[in-house]
């Protein structure tokens, strides 16, 4: 075998197996996020990866077989409608996915069927010509190099020229791929064209096309993922906005037929003077403002995760009084003494509203989940900055968390037990928040002795 027919083989053979890795990377994608062109497209390189296979049959078996052999002409009639498919369900893939709609089966089955029609055809004719090996050679990679040419050329005009709400760096590596792969089969084509028409030309790089194809099928590879996690990401950044938006509207809407209901049990309280009846509405009240707390909390997450930031100089003891002041009713409050020295350098920039979220759950928790039984029950709150970064520190000597459900307390609904007076969300809306201010949040925490939350946030320019 000569050494081009090596080279070849060896091109072919490799660009199949890549072929096929990227047939199970879609195959996967498929099963994962269940996007009918993922599968399309998985079918579409099992077609390329099954022509490059096949083609590396033929380069073997030519030097064994002589050209009208059944074995070869029935390799060949796979390799072309392999070729012809492949180009055929890529450009499928790609109108669904664009579309973002099944592409119709009837339509596709004649393609299809077309595809085995155009492979026999060229297979069979100058079959039994003895001089024809040009004319065979043209039939065979002419013809089905110009098809695929053009079908990968019109394909990346196409994206270009469709609208779509995708702008993304996958979109535009799967055009530049598709345009440069289309101009690459035209010049196979001039290949077989021009000896038909006596015209004399060393093709001199011919041979090293092998590794620009495999490049080329590389960057399709890279460009339909790239595209693909695009989307999602898009999809899922629309479905966290109107989910944000149906929990703000929603909450804010059950705002005030709960104040309605809370101001009536208050009447029916003071009006009643059966003790068994009071009894019930006072129930009833703590359950309503229950609902009350979890309902501000949604809003406050709501807020917190639509607002941008607001970058203020800001008074850390200022803050904290602010804090102190909403919370200092709470029951149990009065009993806890607050260890906390004010410092007129206690200065950052921030965001106040995040900063007074963070303050107010930290602190309230404190309140709520305190051992009122102990000697000397205390919060302490410490401020430093250093190195471009304020440090918030919250410690208490309460009830403590147990180590299992460490891990779980900045989880969204997570109440470590069924007697926990919370909604839930306190924790979570704290970490988001400092998640916006780009900082973190971190607990040390032992049953019976104490927790201790430790804030880090860049003390950002205004």
């Amino acid at each position: 075998m000569p050494e081009i027919s090596i080279r070849l083989f060896s091109q072919h053979l490799m660009q199949g197996v890549w072929c096929i890795i990227l047939a199970l990377l879609f195959l996967y994608t498929f099963n994962v996020y269940r996007k009918h062109y993922l599968k399309i497209w998985a079918f579409s390189w099992w077609a390329f990866a099954l022509y490059l296979l096949t083609a590396a049959a033929i380069l073997q078996l030519m030097w064994v077989y002589p050209v009208h052999h059944p074995i070869g002409v029935s390799l060949t009639v796979l390799s072309i409608c392999a070729a012809y498919t492949q180009t055929v369900l890529l450009f499928v893939g790609t109108w669904e996915l664009i579309n973002e709609k099944k592409f119709k089966k009837s339509q596709l089955y004649l393609f299809l069927l077309l595809t085995v029609a155009l492979a026999v055809l060229s297979s069979i004719v100058f079959l039994n010509g003895a001089n024809a090996s040009e004319e065979r050679f043209f039939a065979r990679v002419g013809i089905r190099a110009i098809i695929t040419g053009i079908g990968f050329l019109a394909t990346g005009i196409w994206i270009i020229t469709t609208k779509s709400t995708s702008k993304g760096l996958g979109k535009k590596l799967l055009t530049v791929a598709f345009i440069i792969f289309g101009l690459e089969q035209i010049n196979y084509f001039v290949v077989g064209l021009l000896p038909l028409l006596g015209i004399e030309y060393e093709f001199t790089y011919i041979t090293h096309l092998g590794l620009l194809d495999f490049f080329l099928q590389a960057l399709i590879g890279m460009g339909m993922v790239i595209w693909l996690l695009e989307n999602e990401r898009r999809d899922l950044k629309k479905a966290n906005a109107d989910l944000d938006s149906f929990f703000y509207s929603t909450s804010h809407d059950l705002r005030s037929p709960i104040a309605s209901i809370l101001g009536l049990t208050y009447l029916a309280k003071h009006q009643s003077k059966d003790q068994e009846t009071l009894e019930i509405f006072e129930r009833i009240e703590g359950r309503i403002q229950k609902l009350d707390e979890v309902i501000n909390d949604i809003l406050n997450y709501s807020k917190n995760s639509k607002r941008t930031l607001n970058i203020t100089k800001l008074n850390f003891n200022v803050l904290l009084d602010d804090v102190i002041g909403s919370i200092k009713f709470v029951k149990g409050a009065s009993a806890i003494r607050l260890d906390y020295i004010p410092n007129e350098k206690n200065l950052l920039n921030g965001d106040k509203d995040r900063l007074v979220t963070i303050l107010n759950n930290l602190i309230s928790n404190s309140v709520k989940y305190h051992d009122l039984s102990k000697a000397d029950p205390y919060i302490r709150v410490s401020f430093h900055k250093s190195g471009g970064m304020a440090r918030i520190t919250i410690a208490d000597n309460g009830s403590g968390i147990d180590p299992k459900d460490q891990a779980k307390v900045f989880d969204m609904f997570y109440r470590a037990s069924t007697d926990s007076q919370g909604s839930g969300l306190g924790l979570f809306i704290v970490k988001e928040a400092v998640k916006k201010l780009n900082g973190t949040i971190t607990l040390e925490s032992a049953p019976r002795v104490g927790s201790t939350f430790k804030v880090v946030i860049p003390d950002l320019e205004p």
